[in-house]
């Protein structure tokens, strides 16, 4: 703080009254201790706030009084509690016309009310010796609007009389991008939701504000049905366009204390607040589903989308933001596996069944080391001859507690943790080596198929890691078949297609898994360089019972011979089925009916025999012929 004596020869009746800061130049200002916080030293206004303090040397009255009345900071004097100097930037800061406006009016009036306090208790503070800082207000104009600043005050005393020099900063422009920046990282820029970062900071105040008032809510995890299928048949802007439309329909049906973000993709979350039985949020969730199920346009078609809910609740099912979300996000995979458009509840069996799954991916990560994984090998039978044509690599999880583990408990929670991509590589692996093996033992050579998930499909260096995997084993290209599962292929086509013809410039062959299962998009279907459909085991199964299965399977037949591809039924298990098969004219065959899956040595006696006889399956043809017609 500095102690300001002017000189006597300056001091004319009414000087500082008349607010000329060339009266100021011609004071002595003594140090009264001043501090200076590292804030001050960094801030701009600061630094004009330092030129003050060393006046006396800033080179005479011409020096100082250009440095005050050209700074583009505001510069205001206050004396006996009323402004008695400001200059032109703080005439503009303020909305002042002239320096008149400002004469008389104190520091404390020009902050915006809520900082008046804040503004008072800093200038008393200063002038008993206290450090000055910079601070970050809002200033009031002169027309009542609110501005921005950041401000520091430096106080000293005028011949035993408090004063206080303030220099101010518009930030506004700064705050204003802060603003935009920080709404930015905490919402969703195509529906204006809260994303993720948000709706977890929204649960943390969910959650605080619970325990204080012993109340409870609900989390509800929200995933639109057949939303991938929309985007492929209408393209990503009508997906873009029906997002935006389910969000606004969703938002509409909120109270005011409710949340809802959208975590990305067709994800969304819903926060509802519920003092009760957990009744009224369950109201809301029906107004959100019937909403979002009513008619829509996009483009010139009238579409019905519906979803599938899952829904926890504080505290019964949990009791931070992350267990909420998972659990919530398991109910809504149940909701989809019992047929979707529908609202599950997260209960015990659901949390036995989740627990077992954490339990089964910290085990999974260890099964490739400890020897408990293998490949058994289902073989493919030409319909015609009874010919071994191939084999399919069929992954098995030899558990020590558990058992054999069937594929379909653990392979999602491999999707899920990313384990899928280095079992797939090891499986890849062992079904070259096995297969070379095969052929240096003189059986007959075949092709061995093995699945690709979707994560392997678009995790980049496909084509150098089955590159490698065949130099390594010495297997020729020829006897690798890769299989694609229908929703993979068709999840981005524009870059599967190059993808695909990268796999097949390695010689390989390509055939599309769990065909009639998706959405094909028939355009890329025929642009696809594959050889073969593999029919989905669901209609192989309904076959004999369901014309309607088995005029699909019929249809596929015709399909894809059109196309140049042949086709492969999955899970065929009775005579009948195989006969309805030949007679559609279906290629190849795989299934109980001729082959478990077996190991690698009962394998290999199966290709030594190099044919399976099909006299029962030629004896049921003319039934066949009758069913088609």
């Amino acid at each position: 703080m500095y102690r300001v004596r002017v000189a006597p020869e300056r001091m004319q009746a009414g000087a500082l009254a008349r607010s000329d800061p060339e009266h100021l130049t011609h004071s002595t200002m003594e140090p009264i201790e001043p501090h200076r916080t590292p804030q001050a030293q960094r801030s701009g206004a600061g630094t004009a706030a330092a030129a003050v303090e060393r006046m006396e040397s800033a080179g005479g009255d011409g020096a100082y009084r250009t440095l005050v009345e050209l700074s583009p900071d505001a510069i205001l004097v206050e004396c006996d509690g009323g402004v008695v100097y400001a200059n032109p930037a703080a005439l503009q800061l303020y909305g002042a016309r002239t320096l008149a406006d400002l004469i008389g009016r104190s520091l404390h009036s020009l902050a915006a009310p809520a900082f008046r306090d804040d503004v008072a208790s800093s200038i008393n503070y200063s002038t008993t010796g206290g450090p000055y800082r910079t601070v970050e207000e809002k200033a009031q104009r002169l027309d009542g609007g609110l501005v921005d600043v950041a401000v520091t005050r430096l106080s000293f005393i005028h011949q035993g009389r408090p004063a206080v020099h303030m220099v101010a900063r518009d930030i506004s422009e700064r705050k204003r991008l802060e603003s935009q920046l920080h709404y930015q990282a905490t919402h969703d820029v195509l529906t204006g939701l809260p994303n993720r970062s948000l709706l977890v900071d929204r649960l943390h105040q969910a959650i605080a504000e619970a325990r204080r008032y012993q109340e409870r809510f609900m989390v509800a995890f929200i995933d639109l049905d057949r939303f991938k299928w929309i985007n492929d048949s209408f393209g990503h802007d009508a997906g873009d366009a029906l997002l935006k439309t389910v969000a606004s329909r969703m938002s509409a049906c909120l109270r005011e204390s409710d949340t809802i973000a959208r975590l990305g993709g067709d994800e969304f979350v819903l926060v509802l607040r519920d003092s009760g039985d957990g009744c009224e949020a369950l109201q809301v969730l029906n107004r959100v589903v019937s909403c979002v199920a009513s008619p829509m346009k996009l483009g010139e078609h009238d579409i019905v989308v519906t979803c599938s809910l899952g829904c926890c609740s504080y505290p019964e099912d949990g009791e931070d933001p992350e267990a909420l979300l998972r659990f919530s996000d398991a109910a809504m995979y149940r909701a989809k596996e019992v047929g979707r458009n529908n609202l599950q509840h997260y209960d015990s069996a659901l949390r036995q069944r989740f627990e077992e799954r954490v339990q089964l991916a910290t085990e999974l990560r260890h099964a490739i080391e400890r020897n408990q994984l293998a490949l058994h090998y289902q073989l493919q039978i030409d319909l015609r001859t009874g010919a071994i044509m191939g084999v399919e690599a069929l992954l098995r999880w030899q558990h020590p507690r558990l058992g054999n583990v069937e594929p379909a408990r653990f392979l999602p929670i491999a999707e899920e943790t990313g384990l899928i991509e280095r079992i797939g590589e090891w499986v890849l692996e062992q079904a070259c080596t096995q297969n070379r093996r095969w052929q240096e033992q003189g059986l007959m050579p075949v092709r061995i198929a093995v699945n690709l998930s979707a994560k392997e499909l678009r995790r980049p260096g496909l084509q150098a890691r089955i590159a490698g995997s065949l130099a390594r084993a010495g297997l020729d290209p020829a006897y690798l078949e890769l299989e694609v599962t229908e929703s993979a292929s068709m999840d981005d086509p524009d870059k599967t297609l190059p993808l695909m013809h990268g796999l097949k410039a390695l010689g390989i062959s390509l055939s599309i898994d769990d065909f009639g299962t998706g959405y094909s998009n028939m355009q890329y279907l025929q642009r696809f360089p594959v050889d073969k459909l593999k029919l989905d085991g669901s209609f192989i199964s309904e076959i004999t019972t369901n014309p309607g299965s088995l005029a699909i399977a019929d249809a596929v037949v015709t399909v894809a011979h059109r196309l140049g591809m042949k086709v492969v039924a999955e899970m065929a298990e009775t005579e009948g089925q195989v006969a309805l098969l030949a007679a559609c004219g279906c290629d190849q065959v795989q299934g109980r009916y001729f082959s478990e899956p077996v190991s690698a040595d009962r394998c290999a006696e199966l290709l030594r025999l190099g044919t399976v006889p099909l006299w029962n399956a030629k004896q049921d043809n003319s039934a066949g012929q009758h069913a088609l017609m």
